[in-house]
Formats: C-alpha cells, structure tokens, sequence
C-alpha cells in the first residue's frame, strides 16, 4: 500500500545513514490486514508482511512481538476505522432518510478504503476475549444506529412499526449491503458504488414485511431423513460441519476421522489430504448454486419472476445448507492455488447469470452495477442466515428482492 505522501520517505542520506519512514508501524498494519485477508490467519506468514513493507522480520518483531499481537492491532484499528468513519454524522433534524444515506455512504466510503484488507469480514473468531469484545462492541453500536435510525425514517413516513427481530433484520441487511465490497474485487467508479448500494439499500427500510413462510420454524438447516451410505460421502458431510464451527486450519484428519467413525487411514482411502476434502465441499456448494439457478429459471416467464425466484432459491440454499455456505464464504483462501482459480471463474459465472436477468428486469442499471448489486444480495443471504438467530426466510427474501428491483441506483446509465 502507498505510504502517505507526507510522511517522510526511506532514502540514504549523503551521511549514508538509511532514514526510516515516519509510518513504518502503520505500513506494517496495513499489508498485515491484506495479507490476512488473503490468506486467512493461520496461513499469513510474517516473513511475506515483512517483504511487502520492505523490512526484515526481526525488525518486524521490534514493532510487534507475536503475529497475533500484530493481528489484534490490526482488527482494532480497521474496526476504530468504522467507528471513526461514522462519528461526526448528526442526525439530521427532520430527515431520518438523509441521516441515514449518510450514515450507509460512511460505511461504503470506509469498505473501499479497505476493501483489499477484507474489512467487512475480518476473522474475529481468532481473537482474544477483550480483542474481539472491541470489535464485536463498535458493530453493536453501529447496528443499533442504524435500526435507530430506519424506525425513525418509518414512524415519519406513517409506516407499520417493525418487531425488533425484523428491524434487526433490516439494518444488519443494509450493513451488509455497504460492505459487500470487501468480499469481491469487480470493478465500478467508488461513485457508482455508493450510488449502487446505498440507494437500493435506503429502499429495504420502507419495505412492508411479508407473512412468514410456513417453514420458518426450522432455522437450523438441517434435514431430517436418511443420508448417503457411500464412506466418502459421510467423510465430507462430516468434514463442513467440523470446518464450518472451527475453521479448516484447526481441523485435522484425526477429528474427521473421530466424527466419521472410521480410523484417519480410512479418510486417505477417499481423499488425498484434508484439502482434497475442502476442495470436494467447494465444488458441493458451487454444483448446489447451479442447480438452484437453473430450477429458478426453469419457473419464471418473465425477468423480475426470474430476479424473484433466483433470489428465493438462493435463501432456501443458504437456510438448508448453512454450513455448506459458511464454508463456502469463509475458506477460499485455504483452498490451492489452482482450484481457486477454478472457482473464482465459475463464481463470477454465477453473478453474471442473475446480473443479466437484473438487468433485464430494470433498465436503468448497466451490467456492471448489476454485478455489484448481485454481490451484495448474495452477501445478504449468507451474512443473515449465519447469525445465531437466522433471519426469517419470506422477510429474507423479500428485503433481497427489494435491494435489487427497487430502487433506481443511479442517473449515470
């Protein structure tokens, strides 16, 4: 990352002596948040931070004594970034709507600030208990602004007062919405962005929620019947739900094979490594969002139909598969080199499929801000059927289906 033009830079003097840059503890920081974003906690090495910033790890070390300690400071700091980002927004008297534009522009301008430093969806598993209370307490506060704020815009404009699971619902979407940059790396002028995500995010605030579906009791995703017999088939099933709740990093063949029943040399029997297994859940997850997109089509007439039922199909995935998804958006970067190359293509297949019907369905809306709605939309579906109290589906739904055809994002067509 650039170094800040004002701070002074590394160079050798007449003297000879090598001057060192004023910023070096924040240069540090930042390709640590790149490079942990990338590669994921467990994986990032110090010595390639070191590289990036042009420094040697003992010299690292006399800024940072641990890699977690460089990783706690990195998590506080992107998450005061936030905090900091939204700090001097008053409510504007009157105008809940303006607050709360302002308040989703904050947050979309910070995303893009850091949108290679994966800031949205920072690895908080991997911290301490006081670490991750600070983190986790600036999303709170952010949160509860946000609901603060959409109950305001709706008691002004004479709408229906929201329970407090759908008006969690709604401002957790719109956070979503606003950083769903930091998940996907397609390109579109910062203007646009903001333009994209906070104008169809402003529309998910005034949505009229639906009935709930007649399934909704049923948050946890899992089926109840017989499973595949097929010994490579129990591994995996048993595998996602073991990399799902700990990370693929702190699962080992021996805790697959325990869950499994069978000895660790029965796993090698089906898969090469533990690899081969995440790579097979992978494909699982990506052969299942196929399947979900062509039976969606299979059923529409008409493109908003199409919009419509991709986006209800897309919530059942995530509703009956949870771990299968979390998986999937959570451990790319512990997948090789090669088959991340595989899937980033075939995702970006997928987002194309339902950015063309977006676009078929509203005219005012080029393709490549389809794509950027259709990130956020999927991002939607998986961040809020994640939490410990998923989201109910048709209120799911029906906030997605809002986000993507009902809003105009912008006048620049």
């Amino acid at each position: 990352m650039p170094a800040d033009s004002s701070a002074p830079i590394t160079r050798h003097t007449e003297s000879g002596v090598r001057r060192r840059p004023a910023d070096r503890r924040r240069s540090i920081l930042d390709a640590a948040a790149h490079t942990f974003s990338a590669r994921g906690y467990h994986s990032a090495k110090l010595d390639a931070i070191a590289r990036e910033v042009g420094i040697s790890v003992p010299a690292l070390y006399r800024h940072f004594p641990t890699k977690y300690a460089l990783f706690a400071e990195t998590s506080r700091l992107l998450a005061d970034e936030i905090r900091t980002a939204t700090a001097d927004i008053s409510d504007a008297e009157g105008d809940p709507a303006e607050t709360l534009g302002a308040l989703l522009r904050a947050l979309v301008g910070t995303t893009l600030s850091n949108r290679g430093s994966g800031l949205y969806r920072w690895q908080s598993q991997f911290l301490e208990p006081d670490d991750a209370a600070f983190v986790h307490d600036v999303a709170i506060a952010q949160h509860r602004r946000i609901r603060a704020t959409i109950a305001a815009l709706r008691a002004q404009r004479g709408l229906s007062e929201l329970s407090k699971a759908q008006a969690d619902a709604v401002a957790a979407a719109a956070v979503s919405a606003a950083g769903s940059p930091s998940t996907h790396r397609a390109p579109l002028p910062a203007k646009q962005i903001e333009q994209v995500l906070v104008g169809n995010a402003l529309t998910m605030a005034a949505l009229t929620p639906p009935e709930p579906a007649a399934h909704s009791a049923d948050t946890t995703g899992a089926k109840i019947g017989l499973v595949p017999a097929s010994k490579r088939e129990v591994i995996l099933r048993q595998s996602i739900p073991l990399f799902a709740q700990h990370g693929f990093r702190e699962v080992s063949v021996d805790d697959i094979a325990s869950s499994a029943g069978i000895p660790a040399s029965g796993v090698y029997r089906h898969y090469s490594s533990k690899a081969a297994i995440l790579e097979t859940a992978f494909w699982r997850a990506n052969d299942r969002m196929i399947t979900a997109i062509d039976d969606a089509l299979a059923q529409s007439q008409l493109p908003t139909d199409a919009v419509s039922r991709l986006v209800h199909s897309y919530v059942e995935l995530c509703s009956d598969s949870t771990q299968l998804i979390t998986v999937y958006m959570t451990e790319l970067s512990n997948v090789g080199d090669g088959q991340q190359s595989a899937l980033r293509r075939q995702q970006r297949r997928n987002i194309d499929e339902w950015a063309s019907w977006v676009v078929q369905a509203r005219a005012d809306v080029t393709l490549a801000q389809a794509r950027f709605m259709v990130h956020a939309a999927l991002n939607i579906a998986g961040d809020l059927t994640r939490i410990p109290h998923p989201v109910e589906r048709n209120l799911l739904s029906a906030l997605i289906i809002e986000f993507l055809l009902g809003a105009t994002p912008s006048p620049d067509h």
